[in-house]
């Protein structure tokens, strides 16, 4: 890596979170450009081209192209304590996508998915080995009787248990994301300009596979797994790993919680406070211990745990026994109806919301231990309290938000990262469902950088015979995007052959040109009017050959030195001026130009020094360079 590049890396990792606000240009940092990605393979050589030479990139509008499944995979028989070489694939993966991306001169964003609630295939061992892995719907089956027929069916509908308490799957999940993390830093440093920011998990949330458009309050919804059951109860008691001494996550309880619903008073005050009238701590359904084995050595098929259950002694319809050994009449059990407002459902929600939270909140706590900076990470939520136009002051929401349990407060990973979010607006006949209408403000709010992820300003559903809008009512969607100020915008996607999320050949295509012409030299600021003033010309040097009555001049073609932007990159340049005279402080206007280089053809002999200053397109001179003196060449 060049000098240049060293300085300016150390520069950009160390920076503040604040956009530059000088009148002066400043130094395109990632605190003050606006990094505008676009959802396509990066190895498409011919559309990257095309993307690159067809827009007007410039100093503070960054082109990038976002990967948004890449999964990182590891094995789940092996031996995790080397999780290093065991994610091979995915590493393989990065440096694809990364050495495509810095052969074309463009950047890349990619997003991590965990494998639970998005690339279900990869834990259907997990799934297989004990069904408590999955996620189950409050009538305990995994999937609906249609979905459970599909041979398929742990690959396309079965979501893995977001609990911590899946211990097996958690130290599989651990060991992967800390290792693939790891490989990530190394590749942002080592290609500091090209492989910009990470997100993930993707689109995390609790199943939504058997959600009804038709209705608000769902019938079917997550996670009742044992696993989430006892988690649930350990967060309210602040027990097991729970625990404010010994546990794992220790002081993350419940925050009403802890010692009021423990002793022998405990299980009362609960019952109380809440409506119910439990008997026992102990689960209704398939208690278990967190003194059970769960497996430590991963290395073969061996697993003692005395509460799995099998893939094969699942029953569809049969998991809610109601008696026997899996069954206790009064134990504890999460509420199975949905009623907002009823304290013991709101506890229960609260939960499954924050088991939701503190999956992405763990995989941005590790992206810090690895040492990714805040501003290169981003969670990437579905911000399902917003979707379509809904906010939470509202008293029915989408029935997303009632499956997904993924609220946009979910996505707040400060100060580990960034938050992320997905935002779509949809075109329907007549009228906009926009989720940009409260999400944007409340997504700006969460963390000092934020990103728009898998954004579109107007999704076309299929067969609804919607057209699309005029590019300059879209570009105001964009415009009003940017006047959030955000650091990235994932536009989705370049290419669909859907056609719902199409941008290529588009009005969509032109709102883009358009929005990057207004926003590549605004350096982030909301003054979309602004014009910077030039700083410094720097270089410059004066020969006049021997004999000869000129007098060559030239400088730099970078704004500053150490860094790679030209003045040619700054759309608010207009021109050098060259100013003469026989002292120093040369003031006479001798000509202008706009290459960093002018010949004065009759110099005056008085004129043996040169200064030159930059001038934007509002006639605004910067500050004259040191004077050059003539030297004669031969």
């Amino acid at each position: 890596m060049k000098k240049g590049k060293i300085l300016l890396s150390i520069f950009i990792f160390g920076m503040i979170f604040q956009v530059a606000r000088a009148e002066e240009l400043p130094v395109p940092t990632l605190n003050n450009v606006v990094i505008i990605s676009i959802e396509h393979p990066v190895t498409d050589a011919a559309e990257v081209a095309y993307i690159k030479n067809n827009f007007p990139w410039g100093l503070y509008a960054w082109l990038s192209f976002s990967r948004t499944v890449v999964y990182p995979v590891l094995a789940w028989q092996s031996d995790w304590s080397n999780a290093d070489t065991g994610i091979q694939a995915f590493k393989d993966e990065v440096d694809l996508l990364t050495d495509a991306a810095e052969t074309a001169g463009v950047r890349l964003h990619i997003v991590l998915c965990s494998g639970l609630a998005r690339g279900l295939y990869i834990y259907r061992t997990a799934k297989e080995e004990d069904i408590r892995n999955a996620q189950w719907y409050n009538d305990n089956r995994i999937a609906s009787d249609t979905q459970i027929l599909d041979p398929q069916v742990m690959d396309r509908y079965v979501f893995g248990t977001l609990s911590r308490y899946a211990r097996k799957m958690r130290r599989n999940l651990e060991a992967k994301a800390k290792a693939a993390l790891e490989f990530l830093k190394q590749r942002m440093y080592k290609y500091f300009f090209t492989l910009l920011a990470a997100s993930g998990w993707g689109e995390l949330e609790m199943n939504p596979g058997r959600i009804n458009q038709a209705k608000n309050l769902q019938d079917w919804f997550c996670d009742y797994s044992p696993l989430a059951v006892m988690e649930f109860r350990d967060w309210v008691r602040h027990t097991g790993m729970y625990d404010d001494v010994t546990g794992t996550y220790q002081s993350q309880g419940y925050s009403a919680g802890g010692a009021r619903y423990q002793g022998t008073n405990g299980l009362a005050q609960f019952n109380a406070d809440f409506g119910t009238s439990f008997t026992t701590w102990d689960l209704k359904y398939y208690n278990w211990d967190l003194l059970d084995d769960w497996d430590e050595d991963p290395r073969d098929d061996v697993n003692s745990d005395p509460g799995r259950i099998p893939y094969a002694a699942y029953v569809q319809g049969g998991m809610m026994p109601n008696s026997g050994l899996y069954f206790i009449p009064a134990g504890f059990d999460p509420p199975r109806t949905m009623a907002p407002g009823n304290a013991f459902w709101d506890l229960w929600n609260l939960f499954r919301e924050t088991m939701v939270h503190n999956f992405v909140l763990d995989m941005a706590r590790w992206s810090q231990e690895v040492k990714i900076p805040p501003a290169r990470w981003y969670s990437h939520q579905i911000p399902a309290d917003y979707l379509f136009g809904t906010n939470p002051s509202m008293p029915l929401k989408n029935p997303r938000y009632y499956t997904s349990a993924s609220p946009l407060w979910t996505a707040d990973v400060f100060p580990f990262a960034s938050a992320g979010a997905t935002v779509y607006d949809i075109k329907f006949p007549g009228w906009f469902a926009r989720t940009s209408d409260y999400a944007l403000s409340a997504l700006s709010a969460l963390t000092p950088h934020w990103a728009v992820l898998e954004y579109d300003a107007e999704t076309y559903p299929r067969g609804m015979g919607v057209t699309q809008s005029s590019v300059n009512d879209i570009l105001a969607q964009y415009l009003r995007v940017y006047q959030f100020n955000p650091q990235l915008i994932n536009f989705w996607r370049w290419m669909d052959t859907s056609g719902e999320h199409q941008i290529k050949g588009m009005n969509k295509e032109e709102a883009l040109r358009q929005f990057v012409a207004a926003v590549r030299d605004k350096a982030r600021q909301t003054d979309l009017d602004v014009v910077f003033d030039p700083p410094r010309v720097s270089g410059v040097s004066a020969e006049r050959p021997q004999g000869a009555r000129t007098v060559r001049l030239k400088w730099s073609a970078k704004i500053w030195e150490g860094q790679p932007w030209e003045w040619k990159d700054w759309g608010d340049f207009s021109h050098f001026e060259i100013l003469s005279g026989e002292r120093p402080d040369a003031g006479v206007l001798a000509g202008t130009s706009k290459e960093p280089a002018f010949t004065d053809s009759v110099p005056a002999a008085r004129m043996s020094h040169f200064r030159v200053r930059a001038v934007n397109v509002k006639g605004v001179a910067g500050p004259a360079s040191e004077a050059a003196a003539v030297g004669t060449v031969r």
